[in-house]
């Protein structure tokens, strides 16, 4: 396991973040297509995939973060997931493929919030929703500085404006917190 690995696969942090449960929780259901924005190591991706058994998008950045992905869907013979780098903030996806959108500690590191969102507001379908995972806005054990982070209100007030309604929002624990919207 690499460093990145180890960051992001800690087990407080898995622990705490629960992918399987938090899509159980948000609604995941058998056919929904999924896009895992910053897929990272793949700590949602993989469980989506196996909830879904449809088709799960894994976008990011940093090849070397999806090749770890592509080994871990090798060994676990996942056929249903799509590996896609990402540039700039283009998603290569279609109009209207998407059920739900993930973004598991993205949103704070996204320059352009307007403009990203609307890109992903174009690959939702109808009716489509988007998850977004964040540190709390406070000093905690891990993540990025507080100075960094988007508090809850922050992150309501830019969906809002980027016209996504809250559906639902729960605590992860010490760390982390999750807001559920979908197209207004």
């Amino acid at each position: 396991m690499n460093s990145k690995q180890l960051k992001f696969e800690n087990p407080a942090r898995l622990d705490e973040l629960k992918p399987f449960e938090t899509l159980q929780k948000i609604g995941l259901e058998e056919g929904h297509v999924v896009c895992d924005i910053g897929a990272g190591t793949g700590i949602f991706t993989l469980p989506a995939a196996r909830i879904t058994q449809n088709k799960v998008y894994a976008l990011d950045i940093n090849e070397e973060m999806l090749a770890i992905i592509r080994g871990k869907i090798e060994t676990e013979s996942i056929s249903n997931v799509e590996l896609l780098k990402v540039k700039d903030d283009h998603l290569p996806l279609h109009d209207n493929v998407i059920d739900i959108a993930l973004m598991v500690t993205v949103l704070h590191e996204i320059e352009d919030k307007t403009s990203f969102l609307k890109e992903v507001k174009r690959i939702l379908k109808k009716g489509g929703k988007i998850v977004i995972i964040e540190f709390h806005k406070r000093q905690t054990h891990m993540g990025p500085p507080v100075e960094h982070r988007l508090g809850i209100n922050e992150v309501r007030g830019i969906m809002e404006e980027a016209g996504f309604a809250v559906l639902n929002h729960f605590d992860m624990g010490s760390n982390f917190y999750c807001l559920l919207f979908a197209q207004e």
